[in-house]
């Protein structure tokens, strides 16, 4: 008997699933017709004869069994609604939803922040491959998975601006560029129920005072309430933050690297942001990952512990992954990886061990299987991501360096001579420690001799270097130098002749326009270190006929502004620019850089290089085009360093900062006056050969750094697969989604494709209902998310689902990824009106085979389930297995979920099985189907088990690491001061003996923490969520 309030389906479509209703039931035509209220709002009379009672567990088994049938699209919806509301591991839901290129290894700090038990990561790929991309895709992915809405990025202030646009152009993201004042609003409206922020800060605004924290000195004003509320805060305040430029916060003793503290213990998760190379030995990457995982990276020798014990999985890792070492001698290298003091992998280690004693073969899938395994093994693999521009296949720019030579004048050399002469005779009777500003002294001579003229001829002590790293120092003169120089640059005919017959700017003047008969249509970038020399090149530029514009630290105009101004302009325009004033913007859009000066040190030269070779970059090949005075010191340097180590050719690398140490050197020596020219060259010549023996040793370490291990083919691989169209949501899967949500629940609302344009983009028209309830939604949790729906849903939008692929043609088109309020709005729609209603589909359709299936004609039965683990990680999981009725041969599960889902999409006819087909299929898909899937979720249950439970193992033997060298030092300072005679002495034994318990109540309270994560691993019970015969048509030839 059927009564009110009784879950029912249509016995002619299974998928229709309702709840009778308590209107009485009605009478036509001598049929009795019940009310029944459908999952998407409408109500419904049915005849009573199509309706049958369902059970509170529906059973595709038994469905199957009976053959009660749903439609191909039902089975596609549910599969794509777990897609669109899940978590699932082998998804990557960043690819395809944002207005960037597709660009595998920037989806690599993706996965491993999600893989992260600390979840947090320090990015320290190599310049111009695109970090504040992968920021912006880590935070889409966030988005999606956990509807992260409370992000903070925190970066120089030149590139607030680029952040702001970036993540608006590209993510979709509107971000507040603010003070701490506003930010702390921010949190205080978030924590009162506000729909979240995206922030963006520099690091002076927000950093605190020192001594802020001390009573005693009274601090106040907006950044220390911050720091207040933040370090006063015991729930999380950030869903992430990113610092930019993180070498800023590497120095412990800093106010930077406080804020960073407190932030960080506020924060879910944490991205830190670097190019500069930095020395895995050193004890600054070491303050960067205290920032990351505090418990782990606290203490020095634990870090060196660490590193050891890394090693040996280092060397089977390169094992696994190089064609030289035997399949046996990497089992060997295996068999004999230790189960470390602190680093704790004996779980995984013996799942991997017990699957090579089976007989595993030699294959290249299987060696880049037992290499991902390796390095997830690996504590610092999982929280640095290192990429390199040589390993990046798609950026392979040729740089073609250029160099114009020019002849000094009579009057130029007799100035350079007399101005080098009194930079001498001055560092004759000084110390080593002014011999910096010396060498920069001699590099302002040698950028410009016109623009140092009149400097100095002004007396003026500050050097005007634009130079950030050097700008920390006292840039100023010492005084006496200051008076001998302006002594003589103080004639007024001198200066006008100097500029006559400025033989480098004649130079530059025809390469510029050689460069403009050749290549008519490019802009072009000069650099120099000196603000003077950019502006003298200003001016003398612009009197020669060239538009130019400026770009440097004292320009006060937004940077990011000028660099939009200058890819708007006319071609020709030349862009004067400094290394501070181009730092970390993109100008790829140019193709030829003129380095009017170069710096002593190349890593200078390697950042200005990287602002036009990076990410973007259309050209196949790069100019760059270096000044050099004939017979100058600059001109050694040029030819020993610059060509001898093939800097400019290629990139630096890891070689960047040994290069540092052998350039301060270089710097001083160059200086020494008690050095003759033919000394300098012996030591120049010395010093070079050191560098080509420490660049050598610099690429061995780089091969073999145990701590800064890039996930390598096996991660790649993982992400091109991820790629692949049925493994993502694709434009017409979303597009589906949204209109069978969407159109049944609201009547006028449509989605009808856009005639007469190149790509596939569709007139969405909410109806009234639909647009008020849309809109509710977006301001409730969506409100910061910029969409056209907000005020024109009801009249229409026009939009592309996914990314738009011409989104500069087609500005006006807006991209609805699955991030986007209207996706979210329908997931969360069909999640609502589906409570305890959901169809679990069984279906039968045939399809035409496609070659790259490589399957053969035939019946086919597939299985999907969910598994799902709670743990330090949390993991969802569709598995799909699928056998040919004719014989029960298995396909492997990629090609099950290929075939099914690929065939899903193809909107296939269904068919009809007879009772006997019926209860064949459903034999084989309970019993031998079902078991392989039972097999497998098995074994990733417990592969996911073991790598909880050796993460667990590992913090818990930090912390008893901890507590034995406390302990034992203590005790030892307690020993000591009992055997002292002195009772001034003795009388701090109690106060020690404080100390102890009060660091062992914090361990204690710690491993608690851990008990209780160490306990929260489960799983759910599989949940199979549909299951489907086909028929496979034709050959696979």
């Amino acid at each position: 008997m059927i009564t009110a309030g009784a879950r029912v389906r249509l016995k002619s479509d299974p998928s229709v699933v309702g709840t009778v209703s308590d209107a009485e039931p009605s009478e036509r035509a001598g049929r009795t017709f019940l009310m029944i209220e459908l999952p998407n709002g409408r109500r419904r009379s049915v005849p009573l004869v199509q309706l049958e009672a369902v059970a509170d567990e529906i059973d595709p088994f038994e469905d199957l069994e009976k053959g009660k049938f749903s439609s191909p699209v039902d089975l596609r919806r549910a599969i794509t609604h777990l897609r669109m509301t899940g978590r699932l591991a082998d998804m990557i839901y960043s690819l395809g939803a944002t207005n960037t290129d597709f660009h595998a290894y920037q989806f690599k700090p993706v996965l491993k922040l999600l893989n992260s038990p600390s979840r947090g990561l320090l990015i320290a790929d190599e310049v111009g491959l695109g970090k504040t991309i992968e920021a912006g895709l880590v935070w889409t992915e966030l988005v999606a998975r956990f509807d992260a809405r409370r992000l903070l990025i925190v970066c120089p202030k030149p590139l607030c601006e680029k952040w702001r646009d970036e993540l608006r152009s590209k993510f979709n993201v509107t971000a507040h560029i603010c003070q701490a004042d506003r930010l702390q609003q921010f949190l205080k409206d978030d924590r009162s129920g506000g729909e979240g922020f995206a922030v963006i800060a520099s690091l002076p605004a927000l950093r605190p005072p020192r001594g802020w924290d001390d009573p005693a000195l009274g601090k106040t004003g907006a950044r220390v309430d911050l720091a207040e509320y933040l370090e006063d805060a015991d729930d999380e305040l950030f869903d992430l933050v990113v610092f930019d430029e993180a070498h800023h916060l590497r120095n412990t003793d800093t106010m930077n690297h406080r804020l960073a503290q407190l932030v960080c213990e506020v924060a879910d998760h944490k991205l830190f942001l670097s190019a500069t190379p930095i020395n895995l030995r050193a004890n600054d990457l070491r303050s960067l990952l205290k920032l990351i995982d505090p418990d782990t990276f606290e203490r020095e020798w634990l870090f060196e512990v660490l590193q050891s014990e890394n090693e040996p999985y280092v060397a089977a890792w390169e094992a696994a992954r190089s064609l030289r070492a035997s399949f046996a001698d990497l089992k060997n290298l295996i068999e004999a990886l230790p189960d470390g003091e602190i680093l704790k992998t004996g779980k995984r280690l013996e799942r991997l061990r017990e699957e090579l004693s089976r007989g595993m073969q030699d294959t290249p899938q299987n060696r880049v299987r037992i290499a991902a395994r390796l390095e997830e093994m690996s504590l610092l693999g999982s929280i640095i991501n290192r990429t390199r521009r040589r390993d990046v296949a798609e950026f392979k720019v040729d740089r073609r360096p250029a160099t114009a030579r020019w002849p000094m004048s009579d009057i130029e050399r007799e100035f350079y001579d007399n101005a080098s002469r009194e930079i001498a005779n001055y560092a004759i009777s000084n110390n080593i420690n002014e011999r910096f500003l010396l060498a920069q002294t001699q590099r302002l001579l040698a950028s410009s001799l016109p623009a140092a003229y009149r400097h100095w001829g002004t007396r003026t002590r500050n050097l005007s270097l634009d130079d950030e790293d050097e700008g920390s120092r006292d840039n100023t003169v010492p005084g006496p130098l200051t008076e001998a120089l302006g002594a003589i640059c103080d004639n007024p005919p001198e200066l006008a002749a100097l500029e006559a017959s400025d033989t480098k700017f004649a130079r530059l003047v025809t390469w510029l326009r050689d460069i403009a008969k050749d290549r008519p249509d490019e802009k072009l970038i000069v650099f120099s270190s000196f603000r003077k020399t950019i502006a003298y090149l200003q001016r003398r530029l612009t009197d020669a006929g060239f538009a130019t514009m400026e770009l440097h630290g004292g320009i006060n105009t937004d940077r990011q502004t000028i660099v939009n101004q200058f890819a708007d302009a006319p071609a020709g325009t030349i862009l004067l620019t400094s290394e501070v004033g181009g730092e970390g913007l993109d100008l790829q859009f140019c193709r030829t850089l003129i380095n009017w000066d170069l710096p002593w040190n190349p890593m200078r030269v390697e950042q200005r290089i990287g602002r036009i070779d990076r990410i973007g970059q259309q050209s196949p090949s790069i100019d760059i085009i270096n000044f050099i005075a004939e017979d100058t010191i600059e001109e050694r340097v040029y030819e020993r360093l610059y060509e001898r180590l093939g800097i400019i050719k290629s990139t630096l690398g890891d070689f960047e900062p040994i290069l540092g140490e052998i350039i301060r050197d270089i710097e001083i020596m160059l200086v020494n006056p008690e050095l003759t020219k033919e000394q300098q060259n012996a030591e120049l010549e010395r010093a070079t050969l050191a560098a080509e023996k420490r660049k050598e040793l610099a690429d061995e370490l780089e091969r073999e750094a145990p701590g800064l291990i890039a996930h390598g083919d096996s991660i790649l691989q993982r992400i091109n697969e991820a790629q692949a169209p049925h493994k993502r949501l694709t434009s017409n899967d979303l597009r589906d989604y949204i209109a069978g949500v969407l159109v049944p629940s609201y009547k006028g609302t449509s989605i009808e494709p856009v005639p007469g344009i190149e790509i596939d983009a569709y007139q969405v028209r909410l109806s009234p209902a639909a647009d008020v309830e849309f809109n509710r939604f977006r301001i409730e949790k969506a409100r910061r998310y910029p969409t056209r729906f907000a005020r024109a849903g009801a009249s229409g939008v026009r939009a592309v689902f996914g990314s738009n692929p011409a989104p500069t043609k087609y500005r006006a088109i807006e991209a609805v990824p699955m991030t986007h309020p209207l996706s979210r709005f329908s997931a969360e729609l069909l999640d609502r009106r589906q409570a305890g209603l959901a169809s679990r589909p069984v279906t039968a359709f045939e399809v035409a085979n496609k070659p790259d299936w490589e399957v053969p004609q035939s019946r086919y039965i597939f299985l999907v389930e969910r598994w799902s683990i709670e743990g330090i990680v949390p993991v969802d999981k569709l598995a799909f297995a699928a056998c040919e009725t004719a014989g029960g041969t298995m396909l492997d599960e990629d090609r099950a979920e290929r075939i099914l889902l690929e065939s899903l999409t193809q909107d296939p006819a269904m068919i009809g099985l007879s009772d006997d087909e019926c209860g064949e299929a459903h034999a084989l898909a309970s019993g031998a189907l079902a078991g392989e899937l039972d097999a497998r979720r098995l074994d990733f249950e417990e592969g996911e088990a073991a790598r909880h439970f050796d993460l667990v193992n590992t913090q818990m033997a930090l912390i008893e690491e901890h507590r034995r060298r406390e302990s034992a030092k203590y005790k030892q300072q307690i020993s000591d001061l009992e055997w002292s005679q002195n009772l001034k002495r003795k009388s701090l034994i109690p106060a020690i003996r404080g100390k102890l318990q009060r660091v062992l109540a914090r361990l204690e309270l710690r491993e608690n923490d851990i008990r209780k994560r160490e306990h929260a691993f489960s799983y759910d019970e599989p949940v199979l969520v549909g299951v489907a015969v086909v028929d496979v048509i034709g050959g696979a030839a």
